[in-house]
Protein backbone atom coordinates (compact mmCIF):
# COMPACT_ATOMS: atom_id res chain seq x y z
CA UNK A 1 0.00 0.00 0.00
CA UNK A 2 3.27 2.42 0.91
CA UNK A 3 4.60 1.79 -2.53
CA UNK A 4 1.06 2.26 -4.42
CA UNK A 5 0.49 5.56 -2.68
CA UNK A 6 3.93 6.93 -3.66
CA UNK A 7 3.72 5.97 -7.13
CA UNK A 8 0.16 7.42 -7.54
CA UNK A 9 2.03 10.41 -5.96
CA UNK A 10 4.57 10.81 -8.25
CA UNK A 11 2.09 9.67 -11.19
CA UNK A 12 -0.11 13.02 -9.95
CA UNK A 13 3.14 15.17 -9.57
CA UNK A 14 4.36 14.34 -12.97
CA UNK A 15 0.53 14.84 -14.49
CA UNK A 16 0.91 18.22 -13.20
CA UNK A 17 4.34 18.91 -14.51
CA UNK A 18 2.98 18.37 -18.58
CA UNK A 19 -0.21 20.27 -17.41
CA UNK A 20 2.12 23.20 -16.02
CA UNK A 21 3.86 22.57 -19.80
CA UNK A 22 1.34 22.93 -22.18
CA UNK A 23 -0.41 25.25 -20.25
CA UNK A 24 2.43 27.84 -20.68
CA UNK A 25 2.82 26.91 -24.25
CA UNK A 26 -1.06 27.77 -24.67
CA UNK A 27 -0.48 31.06 -22.63
CA UNK A 28 2.72 31.97 -25.00
CA UNK A 29 0.64 31.34 -28.58
CA UNK A 30 -1.98 32.88 -27.10
CA UNK A 31 -1.06 35.89 -25.90
CA UNK A 32 1.85 36.74 -28.14
CA UNK A 33 1.66 36.02 -32.11
CA UNK A 34 4.13 33.99 -34.43
CA UNK A 35 6.62 36.51 -34.87
CA UNK A 36 6.15 37.65 -31.64
CA UNK A 37 6.62 34.28 -30.23
CA UNK A 38 9.25 32.95 -32.16
CA UNK A 39 11.04 36.22 -30.17
CA UNK A 40 10.45 34.97 -26.80
CA UNK A 41 11.31 31.31 -27.60
CA UNK A 42 14.91 32.75 -29.07
CA UNK A 43 15.24 34.48 -25.72
CA UNK A 44 14.60 30.92 -23.95
CA UNK A 45 16.98 29.48 -26.04
CA UNK A 46 19.98 31.73 -25.72
CA UNK A 47 19.21 31.37 -21.97
CA UNK A 48 19.11 27.58 -22.23
CA UNK A 49 22.30 27.25 -24.69
CA UNK A 50 24.12 29.11 -22.65
CA UNK A 51 23.59 27.83 -19.65
CA UNK A 52 24.25 24.63 -21.33
CA UNK A 53 28.03 25.54 -22.33
CA UNK A 54 28.50 27.04 -18.89
CA UNK A 55 27.47 24.03 -16.83
CA UNK A 56 28.49 21.05 -19.36
CA UNK A 57 31.40 19.81 -18.16
CA UNK A 58 29.95 19.87 -14.61
CA UNK A 59 27.14 18.00 -15.22
CA UNK A 60 29.61 14.75 -17.18
CA UNK A 61 31.74 15.26 -13.41
CA UNK A 62 28.39 14.32 -11.69
CA UNK A 63 27.15 11.75 -13.79
CA UNK A 64 30.46 10.11 -13.75
CA UNK A 65 30.40 10.01 -9.72
CA UNK A 66 26.65 9.85 -9.18
CA UNK A 67 24.70 7.88 -11.56
CA UNK A 68 26.94 4.67 -10.37
CA UNK A 69 27.62 5.62 -6.18
CA UNK A 70 29.28 2.58 -5.14
CA UNK A 71 32.15 2.77 -7.51
CA UNK A 72 32.98 6.54 -6.55
CA UNK A 73 34.83 7.92 -3.64
CA UNK A 74 33.34 10.66 -2.74
CA UNK A 75 30.52 8.66 -0.42
CA UNK A 76 29.07 10.21 1.91
CA UNK A 77 30.63 13.70 1.06
CA UNK A 78 28.40 13.60 -2.07
CA UNK A 79 26.91 16.88 -0.33
CA UNK A 80 29.68 18.76 0.35
CA UNK A 81 30.57 18.42 -3.56
CA UNK A 82 27.55 19.16 -4.95
CA UNK A 83 27.16 22.48 -2.72
CA UNK A 84 30.56 23.45 -4.04
CA UNK A 85 30.23 22.74 -7.30
CA UNK A 86 26.75 24.68 -7.49
CA UNK A 87 28.98 27.56 -6.15
CA UNK A 88 31.47 27.23 -9.13
CA UNK A 89 28.65 27.14 -11.40
CA UNK A 90 26.39 29.97 -10.17
CA UNK A 91 29.64 32.31 -9.66
CA UNK A 92 31.12 31.15 -13.60
CA UNK A 93 27.37 31.83 -15.16
CA UNK A 94 27.38 35.24 -13.26
CA UNK A 95 31.04 36.02 -14.52
CA UNK A 96 29.42 34.84 -18.33
CA UNK A 97 26.57 36.98 -17.99
CA UNK A 98 28.01 40.34 -16.87
CA UNK A 99 30.38 40.41 -19.58
CA UNK A 100 27.57 39.68 -22.18
CA UNK A 101 25.53 43.00 -19.94
CA UNK A 102 28.70 45.21 -20.66
CA UNK A 103 29.18 44.24 -24.02
CA UNK A 104 25.68 45.10 -24.62
CA UNK A 105 25.51 48.61 -22.81
CA UNK A 106 28.51 49.17 -25.29
CA UNK A 107 25.93 48.32 -28.03
CA UNK A 108 22.76 50.68 -26.59
CA UNK A 109 25.45 53.73 -26.60
CA UNK A 110 27.34 52.80 -30.23
CA UNK A 111 24.18 51.55 -31.97
CA UNK A 112 21.25 53.28 -31.04
CA UNK A 113 18.89 51.07 -33.61
CA UNK A 114 19.82 48.02 -31.38
CA UNK A 115 18.41 49.36 -28.12
CA UNK A 116 14.50 47.97 -28.60
CA UNK A 117 16.05 44.37 -29.36
CA UNK A 118 18.36 44.59 -26.36
CA UNK A 119 15.83 45.67 -24.12
CA UNK A 120 13.68 42.47 -24.82
CA UNK A 121 16.61 39.95 -24.41
CA UNK A 122 17.58 41.46 -21.29
CA UNK A 123 15.93 39.30 -18.78
CA UNK A 124 16.94 36.48 -20.71
CA UNK A 125 20.52 37.14 -19.89
CA UNK A 126 19.63 38.06 -16.11
CA UNK A 127 18.11 34.91 -16.13
CA UNK A 128 21.16 33.01 -17.65
CA UNK A 129 22.87 32.50 -13.85
CA UNK A 130 19.81 30.76 -11.98
CA UNK A 131 18.77 28.79 -14.96
CA UNK A 132 22.55 27.66 -15.16
CA UNK A 133 22.18 26.26 -11.59
CA UNK A 134 18.38 25.29 -11.81
CA UNK A 135 19.54 23.25 -14.67
CA UNK A 136 22.70 21.67 -13.00
CA UNK A 137 21.04 20.68 -9.76
CA UNK A 138 17.99 18.89 -11.93
CA UNK A 139 20.66 17.21 -13.69
CA UNK A 140 22.36 16.31 -10.51
CA UNK A 141 18.44 14.35 -9.41
CA UNK A 142 18.68 12.69 -12.71
CA UNK A 143 21.94 11.46 -12.01
CA UNK A 144 21.31 9.84 -8.86
CA UNK A 145 17.59 8.67 -10.07
CA UNK A 146 15.62 11.55 -8.65
CA UNK A 147 13.46 12.26 -11.72
CA UNK A 148 10.50 13.54 -10.58
CA UNK A 149 12.99 16.16 -8.39
CA UNK A 150 14.49 16.63 -11.33
CA UNK A 151 10.97 17.74 -13.14
CA UNK A 152 9.93 20.03 -10.57
CA UNK A 153 12.81 21.73 -10.39
CA UNK A 154 13.34 22.75 -14.12
CA UNK A 155 9.48 22.89 -15.04
CA UNK A 156 7.38 23.67 -12.49
CA UNK A 157 8.30 27.57 -11.29
CA UNK A 158 9.02 28.45 -14.64
CA UNK A 159 5.36 27.53 -16.37
CA UNK A 160 3.69 28.64 -13.30
CA UNK A 161 5.34 32.13 -13.62
CA UNK A 162 4.71 32.15 -17.57
CA UNK A 163 0.97 31.48 -17.03
CA UNK A 164 0.47 33.83 -14.01
CA UNK A 165 1.94 36.59 -16.66
CA UNK A 166 -0.04 35.45 -19.38
CA UNK A 167 -3.43 35.82 -16.90
CA UNK A 168 -2.35 39.19 -15.89
CA UNK A 169 -1.70 40.54 -19.71
CA UNK A 170 -5.10 39.49 -20.61
CA UNK A 171 -6.36 41.26 -17.62
CA UNK A 172 -4.01 44.80 -18.28
CA UNK A 173 -5.75 47.19 -20.73
CA UNK A 174 -2.11 48.07 -21.63
CA UNK A 175 0.58 45.98 -21.94
CA UNK A 176 4.03 44.81 -23.60
CA UNK A 177 3.17 41.13 -23.74
CA UNK A 178 6.66 39.85 -24.58
CA UNK A 179 8.19 41.93 -21.95
CA UNK A 180 5.90 40.91 -19.21
CA UNK A 181 6.61 37.07 -20.40
CA UNK A 182 10.03 37.43 -20.68
CA UNK A 183 10.43 39.12 -17.09
CA UNK A 184 8.27 36.31 -16.09
CA UNK A 185 10.68 34.10 -17.07
CA UNK A 186 13.10 35.38 -15.39
CA UNK A 187 11.39 35.43 -12.25
CA UNK A 188 10.84 31.55 -12.70
CA UNK A 189 14.25 30.95 -13.27
CA UNK A 190 15.29 32.54 -9.98
CA UNK A 191 12.41 30.63 -7.91
CA UNK A 192 13.99 27.00 -9.95
CA UNK A 193 17.21 27.80 -8.81
CA UNK A 194 15.72 28.12 -4.92
CA UNK A 195 13.96 25.12 -5.47
CA UNK A 196 16.58 23.19 -6.89
CA UNK A 197 18.65 24.41 -3.60
CA UNK A 198 15.66 22.71 -1.31
CA UNK A 199 15.54 19.75 -3.15
CA UNK A 200 19.14 18.71 -3.29
CA UNK A 201 19.65 19.54 0.61
CA UNK A 202 16.95 17.49 0.67
CA UNK A 203 17.97 14.30 -1.02
CA UNK A 204 22.06 15.01 -0.01
CA UNK A 205 21.25 15.16 3.53
CA UNK A 206 23.82 16.00 6.21
CA UNK A 207 25.44 14.15 8.73
CA UNK A 208 25.69 14.99 12.72
CA UNK A 209 29.28 14.70 12.66
CA UNK A 210 30.02 17.00 9.20
CA UNK A 211 33.43 17.52 10.30
CA UNK A 212 34.29 13.79 8.67
CA UNK A 213 32.63 14.51 5.69
CA UNK A 214 35.13 17.50 4.39
CA UNK A 215 37.07 17.45 2.10
CA UNK A 216 40.77 18.13 2.23
CA UNK A 217 42.56 20.68 -0.33
CA UNK A 218 44.32 18.08 -2.48
CA UNK A 219 40.48 16.29 -2.87
CA UNK A 220 39.42 19.42 -4.01
CA UNK A 221 42.19 20.00 -6.35
CA UNK A 222 41.70 16.33 -7.75
CA UNK A 223 38.19 17.38 -7.79
CA UNK A 224 38.49 20.34 -10.29
CA UNK A 225 41.23 19.08 -12.32
CA UNK A 226 38.81 16.20 -13.57
CA UNK A 227 35.89 18.85 -13.93
CA UNK A 228 38.67 20.75 -16.69
CA UNK A 229 39.25 17.75 -18.04
CA UNK A 230 35.43 17.74 -18.92
CA UNK A 231 35.62 20.76 -20.76
CA UNK A 232 35.88 20.07 -24.43
CA UNK A 233 33.63 17.40 -23.89
CA UNK A 234 31.08 19.28 -21.88
CA UNK A 235 31.01 21.83 -24.91
CA UNK A 236 30.32 18.76 -27.10
CA UNK A 237 27.06 17.98 -25.02
CA UNK A 238 26.20 21.42 -24.85
CA UNK A 239 26.09 21.79 -28.75
CA UNK A 240 24.42 18.32 -28.83
CA UNK A 241 21.30 19.26 -26.77
CA UNK A 242 21.12 22.93 -27.93
CA UNK A 243 23.11 22.96 -31.40
CA UNK A 244 20.22 22.73 -34.06
CA UNK A 245 18.28 24.94 -31.55
CA UNK A 246 20.52 27.47 -31.89
CA UNK A 247 21.11 27.29 -35.13
CA UNK A 248 17.48 27.67 -35.97
CA UNK A 249 17.10 30.49 -33.88
CA UNK A 250 20.01 32.22 -36.21
CA UNK A 251 19.24 31.05 -39.26
CA UNK A 252 15.74 30.20 -39.25
CA UNK A 253 12.54 32.91 -39.45
CA UNK A 254 10.98 33.54 -36.20
CA UNK A 255 7.66 31.75 -37.22
CA UNK A 256 10.00 28.74 -37.53
CA UNK A 257 11.70 29.42 -34.69
CA UNK A 258 7.74 29.59 -32.57
CA UNK A 259 6.49 26.61 -34.61
CA UNK A 260 9.62 24.29 -33.34
CA UNK A 261 9.62 25.99 -29.63
CA UNK A 262 5.93 24.59 -29.31
CA UNK A 263 6.99 21.11 -30.28
CA UNK A 264 9.53 20.86 -28.64
CA UNK A 265 7.62 21.63 -25.59
CA UNK A 266 5.20 19.52 -26.30
CA UNK A 267 7.54 16.44 -27.08
CA UNK A 268 9.09 16.97 -23.75
CA UNK A 269 6.00 16.37 -22.05
CA UNK A 270 7.06 12.42 -22.97
CA UNK A 271 10.23 12.88 -20.89
CA UNK A 272 8.05 13.92 -17.96
CA UNK A 273 6.04 10.82 -17.94
CA UNK A 274 8.90 7.75 -18.94
CA UNK A 275 9.45 7.54 -15.33
CA UNK A 276 6.48 7.01 -13.78
CA UNK A 277 5.80 3.13 -13.19
CA UNK A 278 1.89 2.98 -13.10
CA UNK A 279 2.28 2.91 -16.97
CA UNK A 280 3.39 -0.80 -16.60
CA UNK A 281 1.99 -1.74 -14.07
CA UNK A 282 4.56 -3.37 -11.33
CA UNK A 283 6.89 -2.60 -14.24
CA UNK A 284 9.90 -1.78 -11.54
CA UNK A 285 9.35 -5.14 -9.49
CA UNK A 286 9.20 -7.30 -12.53
CA UNK A 287 12.00 -5.67 -14.02
CA UNK A 288 13.66 -6.66 -10.89
CA UNK A 289 12.86 -10.16 -10.98
CA UNK A 290 13.94 -10.71 -14.59
CA UNK A 291 17.16 -8.96 -13.89
CA UNK A 292 17.97 -11.54 -10.77
CA UNK A 293 16.74 -14.61 -13.33
CA UNK A 294 19.48 -13.33 -15.90
CA UNK A 295 22.55 -14.81 -15.28
CA UNK A 296 24.96 -12.60 -17.89
CA UNK A 297 25.34 -8.79 -17.58
CA UNK A 298 24.07 -8.72 -21.50
CA UNK A 299 21.06 -10.34 -20.26
CA UNK A 300 20.14 -7.97 -17.36
CA UNK A 301 20.59 -5.20 -19.79
CA UNK A 302 18.40 -6.33 -22.26
CA UNK A 303 16.09 -6.47 -19.63
CA UNK A 304 16.33 -2.90 -18.50
CA UNK A 305 16.16 -2.08 -22.36
CA UNK A 306 12.90 -3.87 -22.69
CA UNK A 307 11.56 -2.28 -19.77
CA UNK A 308 12.76 1.17 -20.48
CA UNK A 309 10.98 0.33 -24.06
CA UNK A 310 7.68 -0.28 -23.24
CA UNK A 311 7.27 2.29 -21.38
CA UNK A 312 8.51 4.94 -23.60
CA UNK A 313 6.36 3.47 -26.52
CA UNK A 314 3.44 4.07 -24.11
CA UNK A 315 4.17 7.90 -23.14
CA UNK A 316 5.17 8.17 -26.81
CA UNK A 317 1.35 7.00 -27.66
CA UNK A 318 -0.48 8.50 -24.69
CA UNK A 319 0.96 12.23 -26.27
CA UNK A 320 0.51 11.45 -29.44
CA UNK A 321 -3.22 10.70 -29.03
CA UNK A 322 -3.82 14.24 -26.70
CA UNK A 323 -1.66 15.96 -29.43
CA UNK A 324 -4.72 16.87 -31.95
CA UNK A 325 -6.30 18.43 -28.49
CA UNK A 326 -3.22 20.33 -28.03
CA UNK A 327 -3.04 21.76 -31.44
CA UNK A 328 -6.73 22.91 -31.23
CA UNK A 329 -5.27 25.24 -28.02
CA UNK A 330 -2.73 26.35 -29.78
CA UNK A 331 -4.64 27.47 -32.64
CA UNK A 332 -4.81 28.01 -36.84
CA UNK A 333 -0.83 29.09 -36.75
CA UNK A 334 -0.15 25.88 -35.44
CA UNK A 335 -1.77 23.58 -37.45
CA UNK A 336 0.15 22.03 -40.58
CA UNK A 337 3.42 20.64 -38.78
CA UNK A 338 2.85 17.07 -38.54
CA UNK A 339 6.00 16.03 -39.75
CA UNK A 340 7.58 17.92 -37.27
CA UNK A 341 5.77 16.26 -34.40
CA UNK A 342 6.52 12.78 -35.51
CA UNK A 343 10.53 13.64 -35.90
CA UNK A 344 10.13 15.12 -32.55
CA UNK A 345 8.41 12.21 -30.91
CA UNK A 346 10.30 9.91 -32.42
CA UNK A 347 13.40 11.72 -30.89
CA UNK A 348 11.56 11.13 -27.48
CA UNK A 349 11.21 7.84 -28.19
CA UNK A 350 14.76 6.81 -28.84
CA UNK A 351 15.95 9.00 -26.07
CA UNK A 352 14.06 7.14 -23.57
CA UNK A 353 13.86 3.54 -24.81
CA UNK A 354 17.66 3.99 -24.56
CA UNK A 355 18.48 5.55 -21.15
CA UNK A 356 19.39 2.36 -19.53
CA UNK A 357 22.77 2.17 -22.39
CA UNK A 358 23.15 6.03 -21.32
CA UNK A 359 23.30 5.36 -17.47
CA UNK A 360 25.48 2.40 -18.37
CA UNK A 361 27.78 4.39 -20.16
CA UNK A 362 28.06 6.86 -17.54
CA UNK A 363 28.74 4.07 -14.81
CA UNK A 364 31.52 3.00 -16.54
CA UNK A 365 33.02 6.01 -17.87
CA UNK A 366 35.22 5.96 -19.74
CA UNK A 367 35.97 9.15 -20.84
CA UNK A 368 37.50 8.91 -24.44
CA UNK A 369 34.73 6.76 -25.18
CA UNK A 370 32.17 9.46 -24.23
CA UNK A 371 33.80 12.16 -26.09
CA UNK A 372 33.95 10.55 -28.97
CA UNK A 373 30.61 9.32 -28.81
CA UNK A 374 29.00 13.18 -27.92
CA UNK A 375 31.48 14.77 -30.63
CA UNK A 376 30.41 12.39 -33.41
CA UNK A 377 26.78 13.02 -32.16
CA UNK A 378 27.03 16.49 -32.03
CA UNK A 379 28.94 17.09 -35.45
CA UNK A 380 26.53 15.22 -37.61
CA UNK A 381 23.56 17.47 -35.45
CA UNK A 382 25.16 20.80 -36.15
CA UNK A 383 25.75 19.94 -39.59
CA UNK A 384 22.39 18.85 -40.76
CA UNK A 385 20.74 22.15 -39.21
CA UNK A 386 23.52 24.51 -40.34
CA UNK A 387 23.67 23.06 -43.83
CA UNK A 388 19.77 22.59 -44.01
CA UNK A 389 18.00 25.07 -41.91
CA UNK A 390 18.27 27.70 -45.16
CA UNK A 391 16.15 25.20 -47.55
CA UNK A 392 13.95 23.27 -45.01
CA UNK A 393 13.36 25.05 -41.90
CA UNK A 394 11.94 23.74 -38.76
CA UNK A 395 12.68 20.08 -40.66
CA UNK A 396 15.67 20.15 -41.09
CA UNK A 397 16.19 21.27 -37.78
CA UNK A 398 14.24 18.59 -36.21
CA UNK A 399 15.98 15.79 -38.27
CA UNK A 400 19.46 17.07 -37.26
CA UNK A 401 18.32 16.46 -33.53
CA UNK A 402 16.84 13.36 -34.32
CA UNK A 403 20.17 12.20 -35.68
CA UNK A 404 21.93 13.16 -33.06
CA UNK A 405 19.85 11.39 -30.58
CA UNK A 406 20.02 8.08 -33.16
CA UNK A 407 23.57 8.13 -32.87
CA UNK A 408 24.21 8.96 -29.30
CA UNK A 409 22.14 6.40 -27.89
CA UNK A 410 22.75 3.64 -31.17
CA UNK A 411 26.42 4.03 -29.39
CA UNK A 412 25.53 3.69 -25.83
CA UNK A 413 23.94 0.62 -26.94
CA UNK A 414 26.96 -1.19 -28.74
CA UNK A 415 29.00 0.18 -26.14
CA UNK A 416 26.91 -0.97 -23.65
CA UNK A 417 26.77 -4.38 -24.72
CA UNK A 418 30.38 -4.61 -25.72
CA UNK A 419 31.70 -3.62 -22.03
CA UNK A 420 29.07 -6.62 -20.87
CA UNK A 421 30.25 -9.29 -23.46
CA UNK A 422 31.38 -12.50 -20.74
CA UNK A 423 35.47 -12.27 -20.80
CA UNK A 424 37.54 -14.98 -21.51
Amino acid sequence: MGRGLVAAREFALRIIGAVLQIGATIAVVQVLPPTVAGIYFKGVIIAYGLAALLRGKYELFIAQHFVNPQQSELGARARAVVRALGIRVLIRSAIACAALLVVTADLDVMDVYLHPYLQTYLPFVLAVPFATLALFLASTLRATNRTLGSVIVSTYSINVMIIAAAAAVVTLTSADELMVLSWAFFVGSLLAALIGVLLTRYVFKGSNDSSQLKLTSAEWREIYTSTGENGLTGLALAGLQWGPACALAVLGTLVEVAEFGVVVRTAQVIDFLIPAVIFVPHSARFQSRLCRAMRTARGKLAVDLSVSLATTTTCVLAVAILTPWFLSWYGTDYSGLGLLFVLLFITQWVNGAARPAIRRLAADWDLHRIRRILFTSMAVAILLSVFGIDSYGTVAAAVAVLAGAVLLNGQAIESAFRRAAPRD
